[in-house]
């Protein structure tokens, strides 16, 4: 097909184009991979954070009361629905705690450790200490690392956490590593000592709920909702908000991705123009020793097609580096739920892009083909 061979050669004869060309589309497909990481890697941060790090399904208080009273039959009537795996009694607050001469302000959770493992996978997240030790050791904590590091605590430790009127003397048994803002603040308690920090008595504020399948939690706290009368919420609601805010996001997102493709499609279009521009006389020889319109029009489509993959694997290569250094970037993790920022890349997402890029290469080489074949041979012979 001598349409391929004379675009491949100038396309080889051009290399400031090529590279242009190239340059144009490479950057956006690896912004566009990007971006779409971004996104995907804070969507799967949250349902991370509320899925491992928070039960599926917590049941509060009933309304007008602060604390659930009755939570050993709240607990087996859960435990006893279907798809259940634990319900696990919990007591939390905000307390303060001291070493030495500093004090920080925490959120202390109070739970059986056994069944709070159960819930939240905790053993996996200790990074020093024993968690276990909270079963035998009534005056035992396990705290957040950041919070250790503020406190200037190590494991094996005393210090003293307050609230109100009530102070006690714990010993640090571990040190937990949640991958969340709670790093700064959370401490772990025994049930029966939290609620003596608390001083309401043998009550807890909540139940959570861990279940075998996550997608289920609506159903399922729609059904304790009906059995128990307390308020049983599933991590899709307590996240509603949050998870509508991604999905509009994402909306915005792909708008923006769309708008970058054309602004580069410009950019294509108008270097394939002025290429043009310089071959008329070329074109208008090409015309006269035979060549059909369609033929120059399948000439400089091709070039612009033959620089889509190219375009899309540099670009992939810029993502990849890319996230590479932005997964080095710390973030505060109370804004973005995690200590770093992560950059999820997905293949399907770049092969949707490439052939994204590769469709504009193609589509913004049409017009200027077009014009191309439109010219009066004679006329462009006659051009200098």
């Amino acid at each position: 097909m001598f349409e391929l061979s004379i675009a491949e050669r100038h396309i080889l004869g051009n290399p400031r184009m090529v590279l242009f060309t190239v340059l144009s589309v490479a950057l956006a497909v690896g912004v566009i991979v990007v971006l779409i990481g971004i996104t995907e890697g804070y969507r799967e941060n949250i349902i991370e954070n509320t899925v491992e790090n928070a039960p599926h399904i917590t049941i509060g208080p009933k309304e007008g009361e602060d604390y659930i009273h009755l939570y050993r039959t709240v607990s087996g009537m859960a435990s006893g629905s279907p798809g259940v795996i634990v319900a696990s009694p919990r007591v939390s607050g905000m307390a303060a705690a001291k070493h030495k001469n500093n004090v920080e302000g925490v959120t202390f959770i109070g739970a059986d450790p056994v069944l709070e493992d159960m819930l939240l996978r905790v053993r996996d997240d200790v990074i020093s200490g024993d968690y276990g030790d909270l079963r035998y050791r009534r005056l035992a904590a396990v705290v957040g690392t950041d919070l250790a590091d503020d406190l200037d605590l190590n494991v094996g430790d005393k210090f003293r956490i307050t609230r109100r009127d009530s102070t006690l003397q714990v010993t640090a048994v571990g040190i937990i590593r949640t991958g969340t803002g709670l790093d700064r603040s959370l401490v772990y308690l025994p049930l029966d000592t939290a609620q003596e920090l608390l001083g309401e008595g043998d009550v807890v504020s909540e139940v959570g709920v861990r279940l075998s399948d996550i997608y289920a939690a609506p159903t399922v706290a729609a059904d304790l909702n009906e059995r128990t009368l307390y308020k049983a919420e599933s991590w899709q609601e307590k996240s509603r908000e949050i998870l509508e805010q991604l999905d509009t996001q994402q909306i915005y997102s792909y708008m923006f991705y769309l708008l970058i493709f054309i602004i580069s499609g410009f950019g294509i279009a108008n270097t394939m123009i002025m290429i043009i521009s310089r071959r008329t006389k070329e074109i208008g020889i090409l015309m006269a020793m035979g060549a059909t319109r369609r033929s120059i029009m399948k000439v400089f489509v091709l070039e612009s097609v033959i620089l889509g993959p190219p375009s899309a694997l540099l670009g992939g290569g810029l993502a990849y580096v890319a996230a590479k250094l932005i997964g080095t970037i710390e973030v505060p993790a109370e804004i973005y739920i995690a200590t770093r920022m992560t950059v999820v890349l997905d293949f399907g997402t770049f092969l949707y892009v490439a052939l994204f890029a590769v469709l504009v290469n193609f589509l913004a080489g049409i017009y200027p083909a077009f014009k191309a074949s439109r010219l009066d041979p004679v006329e462009a012979i006659a051009t200098e």
